[in-house]
């Protein structure tokens, strides 16, 4: 644990093309970094409200504003999970199901306060953010991943709210919508596919939420505050203004009310995720139109880095030159879309390429580490066993990339034990 924590923490960062070294220093320029990174931009944002927005049921509307029975509350307990570290109260949930019984009273009557006055306490929405390297090296603060560390008793309640809102949130969003949607499978988004927050509560009003949720909602996304964890000490404190807490239980569903709205003003190009249209010019800059206006309407940023531009049997010279007025890279098919290559033959060895290269690069990694016999034995059975099974579920593989995926898991189990005898 210990050479965990030192491999993780930063000793000198780049930032602004300086080098930053020093405790303090650098503590400062994580600071500013994310304390910048989540302030506010004061802008007029266009209204929903001409849009046509599926609406709620009222009897959908009361079933999220009734009481919170003592069964919810052990049930939202019970989903999260025991081991996960620990937010800036110090409990996980493995300790509070161990003592259940003499916290279940407090927890209920924390719940019940929030549902009478809609108010959270001082210090109950606050996070930590650790910084997990995503390179071997880190550099500059890109390089690491923040996650996010949110407090017991708030994830219990946001717990409870999201629990709330998964059941009726398919009478709101579209069918083409397929994660995190109950009685809906993530495998139909593929399926479809090979055939921060400020309007969130406009949208919400749109739909027919009712005001004491949307009071509810407003209060546990407008009072978060965090601190950033540097070599495991935290950052003074600054308040979150804009986008939605990676370990938040209601960021999903709040990300599918909000995007619901890009949805329905383009109802005719849009699938998922997907933007899709006919190659020409107009349609480019339409599009690049429509999502600057999505970010202006709803506070949810596009990031064109991360976007890419398709295209099928169209020239590549057109699509560099489209990418570049969209300000993204270019993709070629197949492609990965929600883990699944898209566009592909899956008859084709190729088609499996990434799975067998996904494999290989968990064996290398695991070859230069120091582990025992059954350790590694473990990892082959749980995580190389089940890397695949996604894409079995929806594709039915070939015998060659089979064949390799056994030879890769059998070779390991040699190496394993040659080195065991070594």
């Amino acid at each position: 644990m210990s050479s965990r924590r030192r491999h993780n923490a930063p000793c000198s960062i780049f930032v602004n093309g300086a080098v930053v070294e020093g405790v303090q220093p650098i503590r400062n320029a994580v600071y500013a970094h994310f304390a910048e990174h989540f302030q506010s931009t004061n802008v007029e944002r266009p209204s929903v409200a001409n849009l046509n927005f599926r609406s709620l049921s009222v009897s959908e509307g009361v079933s999220l504003i009734k009481h919170f029975s003592v069964q919810e509350n052990k049930e939202a307990v019970w989903d999260c999970d025991s081991d996960k570290s620990p937010g800036p109260d110090g409990i996980n949930f493995g300790f509070i199901k161990e003592f259940w019984i003499e916290m279940k009273d407090e927890i209920v009557r924390f719940v019940s306060e929030f549902h009478r006055n809609g108010k959270l306490s001082k210090g109950i929405n606050t996070t930590f953010i650790a910084l997990i390297p995503k390179v071997d090296s880190p550099q500059k603060l890109n390089d690491f991943r923040p996650i996010s560390l949110v407090g017991s008793l708030y994830k219990i309640l946001a717990k409870l709210l999201a629990n709330r809102l998964r059941g009726v949130i398919g009478s709101v969003v579209s069918e083409s919508q397929s994660a995190f949607v109950k009685n809906r499978q993530i495998l139909d988004g593929i399926l479809i596919a090979n055939e921060a927050v400020d309007k969130a509560y406009s949208v919400m009003g749109c739909m027919s939420f009712p005001v004491l949720w949307r009071k509810w909602i407003k209060e546990c996304v407008s009072t978060a505050t965090t601190f950033v964890l540097v070599n495991g000490s935290p950052t003074d404190k600054f308040s979150l203004m804009r986008g939605l807490r990676q370990g938040d239980p209601l960021s999903p569903f709040l990300f599918l009310l909000a995007a619901e709205g890009l949805n329905v003003a383009m109802k005719s190009l849009v699938d998922d995720t997907w933007l899709l249209g006919t190659k020409s010019w107009a349609n480019v800059r339409a599009l690049r139109a429509a999502l600057v206006l999505f970010e202006a309407m709803s506070g949810l940023k596009v990031n064109f880095h991360k976007s890419m531009l398709v295209g099928v049997n169209i020239a590549s010279s057109w699509l560099h030159e489209a990418a570049s007025v969209l300000s993204c890279k270019v993709g070629n098919v197949p492609f990965l879309y929600l883990g699944m290559p898209i566009g592909g033959n899956p008859r084709r060895l190729r088609f499996w390429e990434p799975i067998v290269n996904r494999i290989k690069s968990r064996l290398s990694g695991w070859n230069s580490r120091f582990l025992s016999f059954g350790g590694r034995l473990v990892l082959l059975k749980s995580v190389l066993t089940s890397l695949p099974v996604y894409a079995i579920s929806f594709f039915k593989a070939p015998s060659e990339p089979q064949k390799k995926i056994v030879l890769k898991k059998g070779h390991d189990a040699k190496n394993m034990n040659k080195m065991n005898n070594d």
